[in-house]
């Protein structure tokens, strides 16, 4: 592989996250594995066993750049970045207040967005990265509950795609990576999420039949493992693997429930431009 990677992985001390960091550094790179809380748990022992190094690093909070820059300075260059930290809301729209909002969306939309704007100018200047941006089969299809977290993922989705169409010619890669239901740790509204409690005059309908899906540990025995979607993303950055000699586009659908939702979804808009198209070319 020749001279070996530095990856920053993002919420790297559970779930999807931790799997990413595991896999890049069995591959051989050099991996700055991000995280939150102080509170230390066996991944850092393991990690670290590995040859990783733990950052503190907090995307809702004040040193994001610095932090990066840091990482930058002592390793002289980030080739991969993986934006994974992020945490799910579920609950009305009606019941969420602006304050929640604000705050998922400074983790799930402009923590990444800072991070990707502190590495560009030395990817830039050596003409040379991968931004890997992890977004949700939410953006896909979206379930009353999931609005707000959905926005922030169609957010990020957003500024991938504008990422790949202005760096693709610096020879720098952005690619969007769409995971399908996971079994992770995210999903525990205690830990790496919030349940904002059902308001009763929606007592019966469809919102609270998804919420109580959700949050059943039933949907649990469906969930795609995050190990093996953590070894895919990996390859397709190294081009390994499954993804060895072939062309890699800029988003990568992963999972069995994101191609079912990825169908209905393509469905969806060709019907769209069947039903509309009279409507749409008369103005």
């Amino acid at each position: 592989m020749g001279d070996k990677q530095v990856w920053l992985v993002t919420g790297a001390s559970r779930g999807l996250g931790l799997d990413i960091a595991r896999s890049a550094l069995k591959a051989g790179h050099k991996v700055i594995a991000g995280y939150r809380s102080k509170a230390k748990t066996a991944a850092f022992d393991e990690i670290e066993a590995l040859g990783g190094t733990w950052l503190q690093l907090e995307m809702a909070g004040d040193d994001v750049e610095s932090q990066v820059q840091s990482v930058i300075a002592s390793h002289g260059k980030i080739d991969v970045l993986i934006n994974n930290a992020g945490w799910i809301m579920l609950g009305s729209l009606e019941d969420t207040d602006l304050d929640r909002v604000n705050s998922i969306f400074k983790t799930n939309f402009l923590g990444p967005l800072r991070t990707i704007k502190a590495v560009l100018p030395s990817m830039r200047a050596r003409r040379s990265g991968t931004i890997v941006n992890i977004s949700s089969s939410s953006i896909l299809e979206i379930y009353p509950g999931l609005g707000i977290y959905g926005a922030t993922k169609f957010a990020l989705d957003g500024i991938t795609e504008a990422l790949h169409a202005e760096v693709a010619e610096l020879n720098i890669r952005a690619l969007l990576v769409i995971p399908g239901s996971l079994d992770t740790e995210a999903r525990d509204t205690t830990g790496a999420g919030v349940h904002i409690p059902l308001n009763e005059g929606y007592k019966g309908t469809t919102l609270e039949k998804v919420e109580q899906m959700l949050l059943s540990p039933d949907i649990l025995t469906t969930a795609t493992k995050p190990a093996p979607v953590a070894q895919r993303i990996v390859e397709a950055v190294d081009r390994t693997g499954i993804f060895a000699g072939k062309e890699i586009g800029h988003i990568l659908p992963l999972g069995k429930d994101t191609s079912v939702s990825l169908e209905k979804r393509a469905t969806f808009y060709q019907n769209l431009v069947k039903d509309t198209k009279e409507v749409c070319e008369s103005v």
